[in-house]
């Protein structure tokens, strides 16, 4: 295996972190390896029943408001960066419907739909009920890419120690690194994944790369409570 500058190290593990820092914007924190820039918006679609004054507002944090035209089909959708909003049907300007809580994953795309409401007060009686369910979806074949999305809300409940690393660690394929190891420059744990040395992995704050410059031993982080997202990617050759 040929050695690699301490500079520049190869990365093929990635660890992505989102982040809320004080009350003006999102920061991420993250390992990576050889992929692309770091993803710091997500996606809001949906459909709406069409109607004429028509559009969808989206309100958020930090005074973030957005309103976009709905479609001649009924279809509507905008990118944003990553958090928590509510998401409102108007009508001539009006709010007829909304939807709260509403937290598009990094690189990833969430579905809020809004259904007719005249539809609904007409229906007084149930003859029958029907359960339905999403199909499992394909296995995606085009990408060696693994990953593990964990949301400030899972974060809240999940029996986790408050550190960064701990978060990793419930993504498959990652491990602690040796304890004979320095830890990073935070004094904070460094793990391994997929395999690779500690040495082989970046760090990222919003796409900003805060690896160790020094030995590429660890990067720096945002405190446990800042957290907004945070996603562990896991690169790899293909069989090819």
């Amino acid at each position: 295996m040929k050695s690699k500058s301490r500079h520049t190290p190869h990365r093929n593990n990635v660890f992505r972190r989102k982040a809320l820092a004080i009350a003006i914007g999102s920061a991420a924190l993250g390992f990576a390896g050889a992929a692309t820039a770091q993803a710091v918006n997500g996606t809001i679609y949906g459909t709406v029943p069409v109607a004429q004054g028509e559009t969808v507002q989206i309100t958020g944090g930090a005074g973030f408001n957005r309103t976009i035209a709905v479609g001649p089909s009924g279809k509507y959708s905008v990118t944003l960066p990553v958090g928590t909003y509510t998401v409102s049907l108007l009508q001539n300007g009006k709010i007829v419907q909304s939807r709260t809580d509403v937290s598009p994953v990094a690189a990833g795309a969430v579905a809020v739909d809004f259904s007719t409401s005249a539809g609904a007060q007409n229906v007084t009686m149930l003859n029958a009920i029907n359960v339905t369910a999403n199909a499992i979806p394909a296995i995606d074949v085009s990408t060696t890419n693994q990953v593990t999305t964990i949301t400030a809300k899972q974060l809240q409940v999940l029996p986790l120690q408050r550190d960064a690393a701990d978060i990793a660690m419930l993504a498959p394929g990652v491990g602690m690194g040796s304890p004979q190891l320095v830890n990073g420059p935070l004094n904070n744990p460094i793990n391994v994944f997929g395999g690779a040395s500690t040495a082989e992995n970046a760090y990222y704050i919003d796409g900003m790369n805060v690896t160790d410059a020094l030995d590429a031993q660890g990067g720096l982080e945002l405190p446990y409570g800042a957290i907004e997202q945070q996603q562990t990617f896991i690169s790899g050759y293909g069989a090819k």
